[in-house]
């Protein structure tokens, strides 16, 4: 979901690079996730790193960006770990946090230090419409990625 997400953002004019530590230190991904490797403060920054850098143009500002694409009964009850949401917190305050769940604008954005730290958000309470964080993104490019990411999320029966 978040190569959907890195091309929605790309159409709107952005210029995304992947950030996250599965792209930038694969060698040392099968190490982290080993039961005896020491949950430091560290790997917990690396392992909670976001997935994006995103860059706009007009705004000549930068942006750190974590992608999580949810199964959500309706856009009222999406779970995200708080465990997670406390990492992202506590070392990436200042990134966006994006959720893409099967309800109703599909695409939800907020920064994560105005999100509190709990299991259930709600989409429309919780986080803003993503054009109000990506304002460049356009209502037509929302709505052609919205379709496909009501096709995925299908796909993997969420």
């Amino acid at each position: 979901m978040k190569e959907l997400v890195r091309v929605l953002l790309e159409k709107s004019g952005y210029l995304v690079l992947p950030y996250g530590y599965e792209n930038t230190l694969s060698g040392l991904m099968s190490r982290l996730g080993v039961r005896d490797t020491k949950k430091s403060r560290t790997v917990r920054r690396i392992k909670s790193s976001p997935d994006l850098l995103v860059y706009d143009e007009n705004k000549k500002d930068l942006m750190l960006v974590e992608v999580k694409m949810r199964k959500a009964p309706e856009e009222t009850r999406v779970f995200l770990e708080s465990k997670r949401i406390a990492n992202y917190k506590e070392f990436w305050n200042d990134s966006i946090l994006v959720i893409v769940i099967p309800c109703r604008d599909v695409f939800y954005a907020q920064r994560v230090g105005e999100l509190e730290v709990k299991e259930e958000y709600n989409a429309l309470l919780d986080f803003e419409k993503f054009q109000s964080i990506f304002t460049e993104a356009k209502d037509d490019d929302i709505s052609h990625f919205k379709a496909k990411a009501l096709q995925i999320l299908r796909k993997y029966r969420m």
